[in-house]
């Protein structure tokens, strides 16, 4: 009987033991799916989030692309007015300088020859260029001259104003233009003097200054080394003697006047060493007068310069 009742508790004991062990296995599993079901609540959620994530992305996306077509439009828009405004500004600059031209312009008709034998009566005419300073001071009352390169559109009055800054924005006409005038540097003497500066623009057009340009090369300079330059109502022929590059805040190049001789040689050796062309016609003296053109070359201050000095007055 005791071993009956030590067998029953035995039973009884992995019985109970049986039972906590299922019941553990249980309690495991159901935490298990508990962890799963909360495991797949959390991704399902996430998925939500990320889901809306995106669309907030795609939405931002869209709306970046749209401002950014939009602006690309408005660049295109306002650079193909800026383009089809200069172009214009450039045809009425074209017209404006013809027309003063015109003015210059004259047409000599030669006598007709007496009609003979099998030959019929015919008569010639011949177009000069005349200066008349006078009806220049009617157009402008700032007129000083006139520029001319033959072969080249420099072709130009020359004005002058009380600043430097007037004619930059002003054709010779004073009407505000981009491409400005030709115009001398007030601080210096004037065409008279022994020195004096005039300033034009380096237009994409090719009009104003941008000849000067064409100085780099040597066969170009070699064919174009005298100006006709017109100072009130005389012509002179100028000579050309030195080319080259310099920057706009160069004091030794940029002087508006000398203090005596020696400091006006000093500075004719100067920019006469300077150059990148050789010319044909000698370096000046203290006695000559001359004349330094000067245009822009690009936007960090560097300038194109041709130098060249008074010859023979011109009867015409």
């Amino acid at each position: 009987k005791a071993v009956e009742n030590r067998d029953k508790k035995k039973d009884e004991l992995n019985k109970k033991q049986q039972n906590n062990t299922d019941k553990k296995n249980i309690e495991d599993m159901n935490e298990t799916t508990n962890n799963d079901d909360k495991k797949n609540v959390e991704d399902i959620t996430e998925r939500k989030k990320t889901g809306k994530k995106l669309k907030l992305s795609n939405r931002a996306y869209n709306i970046i692309r749209y401002v950014a077509l939009v602006c690309a439009a408005a660049v295109l828009i306002y650079a193909s007015y800026s383009l089809t405004d200069s172009y214009l500004n450039y045809k009425e600059d074209e017209a404006k300088y013809a027309e003063i031209n015109k003015m210059f312009t004259q047409k000599t008709e030669n006598k007709k020859t007496k009609k003979k034998k099998n030959k019929s009566e015919y008569s010639s005419s011949l177009t000069t260029w005349v200066w008349d300073y006078k009806a220049m001071l009617q157009y402008n009352d700032e007129a000083r001259g006139y520029i001319k390169l033959d072969g080249t559109r420099i072709q130009y009055p020359i004005v002058e104003h009380s600043d430097n800054d007037f004619y930059l924005k002003k054709g010779s006409d004073k009407i505000s233009n981009g491409a400005g005038a030709i115009f001398l540097d007030y601080r210096t003497a004037g065409l008279d003097g022994k020195m004096c500066i005039l300033y034009g623009h380096n237009m994409l057009d090719g009009s104003m200054f941008k000849g000067l340009m064409s100085f780099r090369e040597s066969k170009f300079a070699k064919a174009h080394q005298i100006f006709d330059i017109y100072v009130g109502y005389k012509h002179y022929l100028y000579y050309v003697f030195s080319t080259f590059t310099a920057k706009d805040n160069n004091e030794d190049v940029y002087k508006y006047g000398f203090d005596d001789d020696v400091a006006f040689q000093k500075w004719i050796n100067l920019v006469a060493g300077k150059s990148s062309q050789k010319f044909d016609y000698g370096i000046p003296g203290v006695d000559d007068k001359i004349i330094m053109c000067s245009t822009c070359v690009d936007d960090y201050g560097n300038r194109q310069i041709v130098c060249m000095y008074r010859g023979e007055e011109v009867v015409d």
